[in-house]
C-alpha cells in the first residue's frame, strides 16, 4: 500500500521576535545527562547557573517595559518563573532597603520551591547527591533579582529534593552580604567559556611546545660544546651570550669555578654577599662535609640585597660537588620554572665537563705518582732515564724541589675502608695543588703519600705555608682522620730523591707535637743523621742506655718512654707525670730505677741532654718508637 500527502501548517499568531519554544521535562534531562558526559559535573554547574541566569535576566528585562512597583517586581519573579514551567510553586519573604532615590541599597529573601524540574530529573537519573542540584533556579533568581535591583545579587541554595531534603529552600542576598559564605560559587558565574578555555590550553600548548623547542636546542647547543672538549669557562660565555642572564658556578663551599655576565667588581660583590649570607644563617646551612654532599634541594631562590639568586646543585659520582646560578637585578626577573630548566641544564653540562677534567686530573696525576714511585724504588737509576722520563709530568726537574710525606690513621677504619678513603685523600690533594697552582707529583710510596714539590710552585708561598694549608684542607675535610707531615730539605738533584725522602721520614717520624714537620727545623738531630753516622749513634745508644732498649721486655720499654717524656719535659716532675698519668710516687720509683740501670744523673744538664739527643737520633732513624 501506498500512501500520498501533502498540506501546509501555519501559526499566524507566533511573535517569532519572542516566541516560547515548547520542550518536554525530558528533554532537559537528557541535555543534563549528555552534558556531564561531555564537560563533567563541575562545568555543567556553571554552564546551567549561567544558563538560568541568562533566563532570569530576559524575564527580568520583559517586566521592566510593564509599570511595576519596585515591590511588584520582587513578586513577578516566582511569578515568571512558575510560567516557565521549572517549578510549580514558591513561597517566600524578604526585605529590601531603599534610598531617597527610590533605588535597592541591599535585600534579603528566603523561600521554597515545589516540584523543582531539576531536582525531580536528577533523582530519576542520577539518584541522591551530596550536594544541591538546582543549577538553573539558583541562576534565574540570581538573574533577574540582580537586573531588577541594579546590582549583584546572588542566590544559594541550602536544601535540595536532589540530595534527599524535604524541600528545595533558596537564600537570596545582595553580594556584600554574602561575606566569605558565597566565595567557592562566584567562579560558576564567570566561568570562561569552553572556546575560551580551549583557547587558552591551546596557547599554552604552544607555549609549552616552544618552551620545549627552545630546551631542545639549547641541550643541542650544549651538547655539541661538550663534545667539542669546550671547557666550562667557554660554556658558560656562550648560554649567557644566548639568554643574557649572569651565569656562576661554584663548588661547594661556594669558591668560583666560573662565572660569566659579571665584570670583576660585580662578582667581587655578590661573593662578599654570599659570604654574609651564610655567616648569617650558618645554624640552617649545611656545615659538614657529609651535610653538603647530601644537599637536600632541588632548587632554591634566595632573595640578597644586591641580587636574587636561583641556584641548583650539580653532582659528581652521586654527591654535591657544586652550584649553578641564575642572578637577578632590577633589569631581570625570576622566570622560576623555564629558567630552573635552563639550569638544571646548565648543572648536567658542568656536572659532565668536571666529571671529565677530575677524571682527566687524576688519570695524569696518577701517571706522574708512578714516575715518582719508580725513582724511589730504583726502577729508573740513571739521571739521563730519569731527565727524559720526567719530561712527560710536566715538571722540570732540574729546578730545587722539596720532597713530602703524608701520614693518615684513623683506628676505626676498617680494611676494606682504606681503599675507598685513599681515592678521597688523592682527589683532595689533587684538588688542592691546582687550587694553589702548587708545581708537584703525589704518589703512594710505603702506604704513605709522598708530593714532589718544585720550587717554582711555591713562588708566593714557601713549603712550611703550602703543606699548612693542605693540612688544614685535610684536618677540615676527614676531621675523624689524624694527619701529619714530614718535609725534606731542599733538594736540588732528583738522582738524590731517595736521600730527601730519608730526611722526609725522619721529621715525620720525630713529628710528635706538630703537625707539619720541617727536617731542618730537627737542628742537630738532623746534622747527625744526615752526616750518615747511623753506625756510631746506634752503638752509643747501646752503650749508654744498655737494658732500656730491649723492646721484647715491657718494663724496659715503659721505662724507656718514661726517660724520654721527663727528658723532654726539662726534668719538669709534675708536667711528666700528667703525660704519663702516674702518681708522684710511681715517677720518682721509675726515675731512681733508671738512673740505676744507665749509670747516670738524670738532673745533670749535660748528661740529660745527651740522652734527649741520643733517644731523638734512634726515633729518627727508626729504631725506637715511642
Amino acid at each position: 500500500m501506498i500512501i500520498h500527502t501533502t498540506g501546509k501548517s501555519y501559526n499566524h499568531d507566533l511573535d517569532i521576535h519572542n516566541r516560547k519554544i515548547v520542550t518536554p521535562e525530558s528533554a532537559f534531562g537528557i541535555l543534563r545527562k549528555t552534558l556531564v558526559s561531555n564537560i563533567g559535573q563541575e562545568r555543567l554547574k556553571g554552564f546551567l547557573i549561567r544558563f538560568g541566569w541568562e533566563m532570569g535576566v530576559y524575564d527580568a528585562n520583559q517586566a521592566l517595559k510593564e509599570e511595576f512597583t519596585i515591590e511588584d517586581l520582587f513578586k513577578q519573579g516566582p511569578i515568571y518563573h512558575c510560567m516557565n514551567g521549572q517549578i510549580s510553586g514558591s513561597e517566600y519573604e524578604g526585605r529590601a532597603e531603599i534610598d531617597e532615590h527610590n533605588q535597592i541599597i541591599s535585600l534579603f529573601g528566603t523561600g521554597t520551591w515545589e516540584n523543582s524540574y531539576e531536582a525531580l530529573d536528577h533523582l530519576k537519573r542520577f539518584g541522591i547527591v551530596e550536594h544541591p542540584v538546582c543549577y538553573t533556579l539558583i541562576g534565574y533568581a540570581s538573574g533577574f533579582m540582580s537586573t531588577i535591583s541594579d546590582q549583584q545579587v546572588l542566590a544559594k541554595e541550602v536544601a535540595c529534593v536532589g540530595k534527599g531534603d524535604s524541600e528545595c529552600r533558596w537564600v537570596i542576598k545582595s553580594q556584600n552580604e554574602w561575606d566569605d559564605e558565597l566565595i567557592d560559587e562566584l567562579p560558576y558565574y564567570n566561568e570562561k567559556p569552553i572556546v575560551k578555555e580551549l583557547q587558552y590550553t591551546y596557547e599554552q600548548l604552544l607555549e609549552q611546545k616552544n618552551t620545549v623547542t627552545r630546551l631542545m636546542e639549547f641541550q643541542k647547543v650544549l651538547t655539541e660544546e661538550i663534545a667539542n672538549g669546550s671547557n666550562l669557562q667557554t660554556i658558560i660565555d656562550m648560554v649567557y651570550n644566548l639568554i643574557q642572564i649572569p651565569i656562576l658556578v661554584q663548588d661547594i663551599d661556594f669558591r668560583s669555578i666560573a662565572y660569566s655576565g659579571l665584570s670583576q667588581d660585580e662578582f667581587n660583590k655578590i661573593q662578599d654577599e654570599m659570604n654574609r649570607y651564610i655567616q648569617e644563617n650558618r645554624t640552617i646551612l649545611p656545615q659538614t662535609r657529609k651535610e653538603k654532599h647530601q644537599l637536600p634541594f632541588r632548587k632554591k631562590i634566595i632573595k640578597m640585597d644586591y641580587q636574587e639568586h636561583l641556584i641548583v646543585p650539580f653532582f659528581i659520582e652521586k654527591e654535591v660537588f657544586g652550584y649553578c646560578t641564575f642572578l637577578y637585578n632590577d633589569m631581570n626577573t625570576v622566570n622560576t620554572e623555564d629558567d630552573y630548566m635552563l639550569l638544571a641544564r646548565i648543572a648536567n653540562a658542568a656536572s659532565l665537563i668536571l666529571l671529565n677534567e677530575k677524571t682527566r686530573l687524576e688519570s695524569y696525576t696518577r701517571m706522574k705518582g708512578i714516575f715518582l714511585e719508580q725513582v724511589l724504588n730504583g726502577t729508573i737509576s740513571s739521571k739521563k732515564e730519569m731527565m727524559v722520563k720526567g719530561r712527560y709530568t710536566g715538571l722540570n726537574l732540574e729546578l730545587p724541589y722539596y720532597l713530602a710525606i703524608l701520614e693518615y690513621s684513623n683506628p676505626s677504619l676498617a680494611l676494606e675502608e682504606e681503599f675507598h678513603f685513599q681515592e678521597k685523600i688523592f682527589e683532595t690533594l689533587s684538588q688542592y695543588i691546582k687550587r694553589e697552582e702548587i708545581n708537584s707529583l703525589i704518589g703512594l710510596y710505603e702506604g704513605n703519600f709522598i708530593l714532589f714539590i718544585t720550587r717554582e710552585g711555591k713562588e708566593k708561598k714557601n713549603i712550611e705555608s703550602i703543606m699548612e694549608g693542605l693540612y688544614q684542607e685535610l684536618n677540615k675535610k676527614y676531621p675523624k682522620f689524624t694527619f701529619k707531615l714530614g718535609i725534606s730539605n731542599e733538594g736540588h738533584k732528583i738522582e738524590n730523591l731517595k736521600q730527601q725522602y730519608e730526611e722526609a721520614s725522619v721529621a715525620l717520624r720525630l713529628n710528635t707535637a706538630k703537625q707539619v714537620m720541617l727536617f731542618k727545623s730537627l737542628g742537630i738531630v738532623g746534622l747527625l743523621i744526615n752526616s750518615n753516622n747511623r753506625d756510631g749513634i746506634k752503638m752509643l745508644a747501646h752503650q749508654e742506655l744498655g737494658p732500656l732498649l730491649h723492646k721484647e721486655d715491657p718494663k724496659m720499654v715503659e721505662l724507656m718512654k718514661t726517660l724520654y717524656i721527663f727528658l723532654l719535659n726539662g726534668g719538669k716532675l709534675e708536667q711528666t707525670l700528667l703525660d704519663l698519668s702516674i702518681s708522684m710516687s710511681g715517677l720518682l720509683y721509675r726515675i731512681k730505677k733508671i738512673e740505676n740501670i744507665i749509670d747516670k744523673d738524670l738532673r745533670n744538664p749535660t748528661d740529660a741532654y745527651q740522652l734527649l739527643l741520643l733517644i731523638e737520633s734512634l726515633i729518627a732513624l727508626g729504631e725506637c718508637s715511642l
